[in-house]
């Protein structure tokens, strides 16, 4: 993992958007990297962004691509990522609707300790396991909402869908993507009351699949003092930006 923090950033921002990229991918919205930034023209399910920003210090080409996708990208809305809390974007029509902090875990860290959990990891690897592990995920979404997970995404050796099991249902689960040096830990749920099962099971999971790399990702409010307890470092702060529909 990079020493510095910006380094450290950069390494998860580029991780985060192989993940993105593979979902856009399996929508048949397929992105384009440079050393700026990640950006796909497609229409992308919810909840993924359709610019990741890759570096710190390259804000004038990253606002004119985000001006270039609002001429001839996507329909509204549709969101961009700023990974270093850099762009201002506003001129451009976009608001703010949350900021959150990238964490990582190092692999020579050693994470707290936490008591034994009943849960029973294991790797999604069927298209009626991935259904069960996606509406155990949904939770709060609205009933109807297509399919954001595809089975395509299955058949990346990348990317593990992993679903905690208690009493034979999910009650549990997260992502994990190997790329750019590092592991993703992203899409983790459980309910409040697994909380630090939960975290501390995902954590073991990544770091069984990826010992000797480091473990990353981001979130906010609570969720980022679970990460925080669960013994994952803050290395700074992320940014998104949308862009509403026209009159919205």
């Amino acid at each position: 993992m990079a020493t510095s923090a910006e380094g450290a950033i950069a390494d998860a921002a580029r991780n985060n958007a192989a993940w993105c990229d593979a979902v856009a991918r399996s929508h048949d919205a397929a992105g384009m990297f440079s050393d700026d930034l990640w950006y796909s023209e497609r229409k992308l399910p919810p909840f993924y962004p359709n610019l990741i920003t890759l570096r710190a210090g390259g804000e004038a080409a990253q606002r004119n691509r985000v001006a270039a996708l609002i001429e001839r990208g996507p329909p509204l809305p549709w969101a961009v990522k700023d990974s270093f809390a850099r762009l201002d974007l506003t001129a451009l029509g976009f608001e703010c609707p949350f900021e959150a902090r990238w964490i990582a875990s190092p692999p020579d860290e050693r994470p707290p300790a936490t008591e034994g959990s009943s849960i029973r990891w294991h790797r999604v690897a069927t298209p009626a396991a991935l259904a069960a592990w996606e509406a155990a995920w949904r939770r709060d979404l609205p009933a109807g909402t297509s399919a954001i997970f595809r089975l395509v995404l299955l058949r990346d050796p990348a990317i593990s869908f992993l679903a905690g099991i208690e009493a034979d249902r999910i009650v549990a689960g997260c992502v994990l993507n190997l790329a750019a040096g590092a592991i993703g830990l992203s899409n983790l749920f459980g309910s409040d009351a697994l909380t630090s099962a939960v975290w501390a099971g995902c954590r073991e999971q990544a770091r069984r699949l990826a010992p000797d790399l480091p473990i990353v990702g981001y979130e906010q409010a609570e969720a980022l003092a679970d990460a925080q307890a669960a013994g994952f470092r803050v290395l700074g702060p992320l940014r998104v930006w949308l862009k509403a529909e026209v009159g919205g």
